[in-house]
C-alpha cells in the first residue's frame, strides 16, 4: 500500500513537472515570436533606410561624373578644352597642354597634366 501510494505520488509529481515544462516552453515560443517579429519590423526600417542613402549617393555620383565632364568648358578652368581627355578613372582628365594649338601652329605640346576634380566635401585619398 505504502509502494503504491509513493508511485502515485511520484506519478502525480512527474504529471505537474510535465505540464509546467510545457507551459514554459509555449511560453519561451510566445517571446521568441515577438522576438522574430520586431527584428523582422527593424529590419524593414533599416532597409528603407539603406535603400535611400544608397540611391542619394548614386545621384550624387552620376552628377559629380557629369561635372567632371563640364569643368573643361568653364572660364576659370585655365586650359584649352581641346587639350582635355576625360578618363574618370584612376584620375578624372588628363590634359596634354599646348597639343590643340601646337597641331595647328607646330610648337608642340608643353606638359602633361593628370586632373583630379572634387567637388563639396570630397577630399583626395591617399595612397
Amino acid at each position: 500500500m505504502i509502494y503504491e501510494l509513493s508511485v502515485l505520488l511520484l506519478l502525480i509529481l512527474l504529471t505537474i513537472c510535465f505540464i509546467l515544462l510545457v507551459r514554459s516552453l509555449l511560453e519561451v515560443k510566445g517571446w521568441e515570436d515577438k522576438f522574430e517579429m520586431r527584428v523582422k519590423e527593424w529590419l524593414e526600417r533599416e532597409e528603407r533606410s539603406i535603400r535611400e542613402d544608397a540611391i542619394q549617393r548614386s545621384a550624387l555620383t552620376r552628377s559629380g561624373k557629369v561635372l567632371e565632364k563640364l569643368c573643361p568648358f568653364l572660364t576659370d578652368f585655365g586650359y584649352d578644352p581641346h587639350d582635355v581627355r576625360w578618363l574618370g578613372d584612376p584620375v578624372d582628365l588628363i590634359v596634354f597642354d599646348g597639343y590643340a594649338k601646337g597641331h595647328r601652329t607646330g610648337e608642340g605640346l608643353r606638359q602633361i597634366v593628370f586632373v583630379e576634380i572634387k567637388s563639396g566635401e570630397s577630399k583626395l585619398t591617399k595612397a
